[in-house]
């Protein structure tokens, strides 16, 4: 069927100028698949590296967008979890086969069965020239009005959850909430401190309120975004940009001497960090107390990943160092229950929402993400 969607041309730094909405022809969903018909796609910053080829090249067109919400439209021969009509999420975890050793284990992320997540992987798209069209962030695509997606990437909706809070739980909430409650499990009186305050942040410091942490710690460079992260929970803020970031830790926790006479800030109980850099996770490694736990989600290119600076005389007293894709939720487990925490007022997943675009604005809504938008929505269905 020919479809609308977003597409650029070719990946480079210059992929947002060039982004257009174009016909393109979509294919019939394969025999585990489902076929979505899109309500709302909201931006992640995961969009705009991908484009630009900065989660790896690859060649010719590219379209984005995972952040999915929809209405399935049609489904293969083999899709037994959801029908014509159900309300759905998508996103690029895997819900597993629940049967294998790893899914039996609560590894459902290395199901055996089940196609992993990739990235760049060829898409169900073709442009009228007939250029195959690369998928670059997801096994789905939602800067389109209609994708294809294996039925394991799907959470069914809840009827009275909005689609655009849907699209927001598929990753960026999921990502920074999620890695709160399961990787950093803070006990009620721990503190929390989170470095960048995007929506993966803004939501890791709803999971930290939630939890009872204290103080909540932001770190960002524009004020715009600490001020954000007053709004949802944190207690306290530092601007690396203007502000001494071990000396206001030192304020903010107290300091300790241990025998070394430096009067070392002892540092948050737990540490995350939600941008790419490797200073910006040397960062977030020194805010974290000597017995902490630093959780790393945001990343780049593997070449630019490795963390040569740390040494191991610093994990000596257990110091730890872990990560979390996708907040390490299961899936259908997790997001009914992150749906009824939204439903009974106890997370503000709204308020990170920005400003709606129609899919033709496209241009437009990427590039106010770029320039601070929280988490903008593309109104498609």
């Amino acid at each position: 069927m020919m479809i609308k969607a977003a597409i650029v041309p070719r990946m480079g730094k210059d992929a947002i100028e060039s982004i257009a909405v174009e016909e393109v022809e979509l294919a019939e969903p394969g025999e585990y698949e489902a076929r979505i018909k899109i309500m709302t796609c909201t931006i992640c910053h995961s969009d705009i590296h991908a484009l630009n080829g900065e989660h790896g090249a690859y060649e010719g067109p590219g379209i984005a967008g995972h952040e999915i919400s929809g209405v399935v439209d049609k489904i293969g021969s083999r899709v037994t979890y959801v029908k014509p009509g159900d309300r759905v999420l998508c996103t690029e975890i895997r819900a597993g086969c629940g049967h294998c050793t790893p899914c039996l284990r609560g590894h459902t992320w290395f199901c055996e069965n089940i196609p992993p997540m990739s990235f760049r992987v060829p898409s169900p798209y073709t442009r009228k020239n007939g250029e195959a069209i690369t998928q670059t962030c997801s096994g789905a695509s939602g800067f389109a009005e209609y994708t294809n997606a294996h039925e394991n990437m799907l959470c069914k909706l809840d009827e009275d959850i909005p689609f655009e809070i849907g699209s927001a739980l598929a990753c960026g909430f999921m990502s920074g909430f999620g890695a709160v409650l399961n990787r950093c499990r803070i006990k009620p009186g721990e503190s929390f401190a989170v470095v960048g305050c995007g929506g993966v942040g803004l939501s890791a410091i709803m999971g930290a309120r939630l939890s009872g942490a204290n103080p909540i710690i932001a770190v960002d460079v524009m004020e715009v975004k600490l001020e954000a992260a007053r709004r949802f929970g944190a207690t306290h803020t530092i601007n690396p940009k203007t502000q001494d970031p071990m000396a206001e830790l030192r304020k903010i926790t107290g300091e300790f001497s241990a025998g070394t006479g430096k009067g070392e800030p002892y540092g948050a109980d737990h540490s995350l960090v939600a941008v790419a850099g490797r200073g910006i996770k040397r960062l977030a490694f020194d805010l974290c107390a000597k017995w902490g736990q630093t959780v790393i989600v945001g990343h780049e290119l593997w070449e630019n990943e490795f963390m040569s600076d740390i040494n191991a005389m610093e994990l000596l007293f257990g110091k730890r160092i872990t990560g979390s894709v996708m907040g390490a939720v299961e899936l259908r487990r997790d997001l009914p229950i992150y749906m009824d925490f939204y439903r009974r007022g106890l997370v503000d997943i709204a308020a990170l929402l920005t400003n709606r675009f129609p899919l033709d604005d496209i241009k437009e809504a990427l590039q106010d993400s770029l320039h601070g938008a929280l988490k903008n929505v593309v109104v498609i269905g």
